[in-house]
């Protein structure tokens, strides 16, 4: 249903930044200039909930999260005018949140 090559954009704490993102077949793989994304995924009602693994390959980029290093997000996003949008979590900064769309740029075939 959701399987598809998606532009990512985010905002936190320490600003906004985008990427790109593959999800198919229960995994999440993507990245950006600093960063890779690696997880899984599972749909629930309406909602596609994620867990990845956001690893840094060049620490002179910041993070919009304020995270040095690397940390798990939790993702929760629903379908809103046409993109996946929803919020992301890490326990490694607890009380800071990031706002997530993703935007379908081609479903798998």
């Amino acid at each position: 249903m959701y399987e598809g090559f998606y532009i990512v954009q985010f905002a936190g704490m320490e600003g906004k930044g985008g990427g790109v993102v593959l999800i198919n077949r229960g995994q999440v793989f993507g990245g950006d200039s600093a960063y890779t994304y690696i997880g899984t995924y599972e749909v629930k009602g309406v909602r596609l909930l994620a867990k990845i693994e956001v690893q840094n390959f060049e620490p002179s980029i910041g993070e919009v999260m304020g995270i040095k290093g690397d940390y798990t997000l939790s993702l929760s996003l629903a379908l809103k005018d046409g993109a996946l949008v929803g919020e992301g979590t890490t326990p490694s900064a607890p009380g800071f949140g990031l706002k997530v769309k993703l935007t379908l740029r081609s479903k798998m075939v």
